[in-house]
């Protein structure tokens, strides 16, 4: 019952964003001619800037997580808000190495930067403490989009950096650091 109706829902969900990845990728990397493109590319690229490009990848990415597990709606949350806070941290960075234009510079100068989420993200910061202090917010603000996804709590980072470091150096892992799922929340 429950989970047949989950998994309706999220084949549903993914057909809806999978569908969503490929209309955005033709006109993005494909380059499609239509009025449905010029209107996808406005509204992507004005929203996102330049990471309308990797807006494809993330979205079928996504689709094919609601696929695998329609039910678990607690990671599917934690997805949701680590892409977020990661996408406004990479959109403000973006926005800032572009010069900060604002709306009124016009759409083009817009989409060469971070979009209208990038403005969003970086200049009411970058108007408070200048770029400087603008910059080491919006990288902190990515790394706990990072550290969200996978909900590691920040003692961890560290025996999570050493077992990555093992795995990639194909070590048998050290018996005395933690494992790579995080501890139930009570």
């Amino acid at each position: 019952g429950r989970w047949v109706a989950a998994a309706r829902r999220a084949r549903r969900g993914t057909v809806c964003v999978s569908g969503l990845a490929c209309w955005v990728g033709a006109r993005g990397w494909g380059g499609l001619k239509c009025l449905a493109g010029n209107v996808i590319q406005a509204v992507v690229a004005g929203t996102f800037g330049r990471l309308a490009y990797a807006l494809p990848c993330a979205l079928l990415l996504f689709g094919i997580r609601l696929l695998r597990a329609p039910g678990d709606q607690a990671s599917t949350n934690r997805l949701t808000i680590g892409t977020t806070a990661m996408t406004f941290a990479a959109a403000g960075l973006v926005h800032i190495s572009a010069g900060l234009p604002s709306p009124p510079d016009g759409a083009l100068k817009m989409r060469d930067a971070g979009g209208i989420i990038g403005f969003l993200a970086s200049s009411p910061i970058v108007a408070a403490i200048k770029p400087w202090g603008a910059v080491p917010l919006l990288l902190m603000l990515g790394c706990f989009g990072v550290l969200f996804i996978p909900a590691t709590p920040v003692p961890m980072v560290q025996s999570r950096l050493a077992e990555l470091l093992d795995r990639l150096r194909r070590r048998p892992p050290d018996p005395d650091v933690s494992s790579w799922r995080a501890p139930p929340h009570p």
